[in-house]
């Protein structure tokens, strides 16, 4: 249980503080952009950045790397972040790779300890906290470094302002969740179960198996992102979330580098034009039908460079925590936050 969190946190420190001490000395440039923290849980509309290079840049980065736990004052829920880039003389991807993977390996820790306790998904953080103290935060524990064994063409760094999150919810859970529903609306107001809000809203999923899902969308807070170029084409080769700085190879010609600029919300450019129309199929619960489960459509995929002959970290799935909890679980629990019958 606990201990098991302890240990896999301890063999992660003691893996990440043998690569502090190598990786610097194999700094040929770079280059950070330090971010404020934030002190509540809403982004504000401008976020400035202090741009960080030689020295300093390793100092902060080192620090960044190694900092699991909130700041003072910064707001549960907040990350820390530290986008930039270090060109170095050496590959580090294998040392990258084993800690994203003891960092994988801490999360799995955590999640069976949850199983085991029998509790629901949203009590991973707790855990965490109670485990390894109450300032750890697990967004900051499970965030991956990237390094490419390239000497990328290109840099752009920019900020995802328009980006939103789709959560998935079975569609099985939400006609269980309407059922219900219907029979309180139907006796409280006197009126057959189709009669019903809950009831029309059933009628709008009649046609969609228990296995499908629907999607909730939600607006993600502004975040620094960075796009990747190796070839000569205009299409970036990988997009990151630039949660901490990349590490390159250096080539016989320096990489081009775009700076990350302040965010200024007011100053954002237009959402893009050709932005998905989305088919809302119950507006109440903000729910939408899933691309993918429609019958004779797949889903749109951007067309983008392939670098299958560059090693990197990138091509490894974002760590997920898998939920293998078969217990009946409420609405609460699994993050719909549904409305009631009578709201």
């Amino acid at each position: 249980m606990l201990t098991d969190i302890t240990a896999a946190h301890a063999l992660l420190v003691e893996r990440l503080e043998a690569f502090q001490l190598v990786w610097p000395r194999l700094v040929v440039s770079g280059k950070v952009w330090q971010l404020p923290v934030l002190a509540e849980q809403k982004a504000p509309d401008l976020i400035e950045v202090r741009a960080l290079e030689g020295e300093a840049a390793i100092q902060a980065t080192l620090r960044a790397m190694s900092t699991f736990e909130r700041e003072p004052g910064q707001a549960p829920g907040t990350v820390m972040r530290l986008p930039g880039y270090f060109v170095m003389r050496e590959s580090v991807l294998e040392p990258i790779r084993e800690i994203n993977l003891l960092k994988d390996q801490l999360l799995m820790a955590i999640e069976q300890t949850r199983i085991e306790l029998n509790l629901a998904p949203t009590a991973r953080s707790k855990i965490l906290r109670q485990a390894l103290g109450y300032q750890f935060s697990m967004k900051q524990l499970a965030r991956h470094s990237q390094a490419f064994d390239v000497c990328p063409r290109l840099l752009v760094f920019t900020w995802a302002g328009h980006t939103t999150g789709g959560e998935r919810i079975a569609v099985g859970k939400v006609r269980e969740y309407l059922g219900k529903a219907a029979e309180l609306q139907s006796t409280k107001e006197g009126v057959a179960l189709e009669q019903t809000q809950a009831g029309a809203e059933l009628r709008r999923i009649v046609n969609l198996s228990d296995q499908a899902t629907l999607i909730k969308y939600k607006k993600v807070a502004p975040h620094p992102r960075a796009m990747v170029y190796f070839s000569g084409s205009s299409r970036y080769d990988a997009m990151i979330h630039s949660n901490l700085p990349m590490f390159v190879l250096a080539g016989d010609e320096p990489t081009v580098v775009h700076d990350l600029r302040d965010f200024d919300r007011h100053a954002r450019q237009a959402e893009r034009p050709d932005k998905k129309a989305r088919i809302e199929v119950i507006p109440r619960m903000n729910l939408y039908l899933n691309p993918d489960d429609l019958v004779g459509q797949q889903p749109a995929i951007e067309p983008m460079s392939k670098p299958s002959s560059v090693e990197s970290t990138y091509s490894q799935s974002s760590p997920r925590i898998p939920v293998i909890n078969k217990k009946k679980v409420n609405s609460a629990q699994l993050g719909l936050n549904l409305p009631g019958p009578e709201d």
